[in-house]
């Protein structure tokens, strides 16, 4: 197994919790060297970090991190708050912002933290990034201290919202998985009450929680975290940790012959891909 596909498993508050714990070692380096030597084509769909997310400091292994988050949840309604960029993901995602579904308590974990149980925050009150220059606008005043919950329905939304996060040192997002008869707005209540919420009440049978904790450029000593929590226990988590680990393992054996990014979209789009439906378990 890869080292930052190895997951720890374990009951806590209430739910099952899997987490895969990356240091700086064991999160690969940008592999492909066209990510250094090679100018990006300006289109979406040919540029390797507007298509994929991944550039010269971005590497293909946070871009497999988001592909299992989002295999894990195959199947759910899925919802996801992008931490502090919530009008920056608005604007990838081409929703206006008086439609952006707002809420108050967002979800934490701390990548200065190298312990787990105490990297594991919970839910935090949200706040969202204000412009200093231009001055904020009476909107942006009013909803400093909301998060946006946004419905995803494709893999390339997920990635939108990371390049909406990728400007700071670290970045979080929070991907919800609703199962069958929990809908958006029962999400949305749980969280804007006035206390804090706690997950184990916020999620129902079925539902999937992943977030992903990533550290891009920080001092030495943080962590990446990929967690998963749910109240049913799920062997989905290591089924799916095995077939990207193996599909990493056939991405570094095509590395040394890839030489137009033609043939770095293809062995991406390989190494990104779930296994089909009925191998996920």
């Amino acid at each position: 197994m890869e080292r930052f596909l190895r997951f720890a498993y374990a009951e806590r508050d209430g739910l099952h919790t899997y987490v895969a714990r990356a240091g700086e070692q064991d999160m690969p380096e940008p592999l492909w060297p066209g990510l250094w030597e090679q100018s990006y084509p300006s289109a979406p769909q040919l540029s390797p970090y507007l298509r994929h997310g991944i550039n010269n400091a971005c590497g293909e292994a946070l871009a497999v991190w988001r592909a299992l988050a989002w295999a894990l949840t195959e199947g759910t309604e899925r919802h996801a708050i992008p931490c502090y960029y919530r009008d920056e993901a608005a604007g990838l995602l081409g929703v206006d912002r008086a439609a952006i579904r707002t809420v108050g308590w967002e979800y934490e974990v701390d990548v200065e933290r190298a312990d787990w149980p105490a990297a594991d925050r919970g839910f935090v009150p949200a706040r969202a990034c204000v412009p200093l220059r231009p001055a904020p606008d009476a909107w942006q005043r009013a909803h400093r201290a909301r998060a946006g919950l946004f419905p995803l329905d494709t893999f390339a939304q997920l990635t939108a919202l990371e390049l909406a996060v990728a400007g700071d040192a670290a970045s979080e997002i929070t991907l919800f998985g609703l199962g069958p008869g929990h809908d958006s707005l029962g999400l949305v209540d749980a969280l804007d009450r006035p206390d804090r919420p706690e997950l184990h009440e916020v999620l129902r049978p079925g539902d999937v929680f992943v977030d992903l904790a990533v550290v891009r450029d920080a001092p030495t000593g943080w962590t990446n975290y990929l967690t998963v929590k749910s109240l049913d226990p799920t062997d989905r988590v290591w089924h799916l940790a095995d077939h990207y680990s193996a599909a990493f393992r056939r991405y570094l054996a095509v590395v040394p012959r890839l030489r137009t990014f033609e043939d770095f979209h293809a062995a991406i789009d390989d190494l990104l891909a779930a296994p089909p439906a009925g191998h996920q378990r």
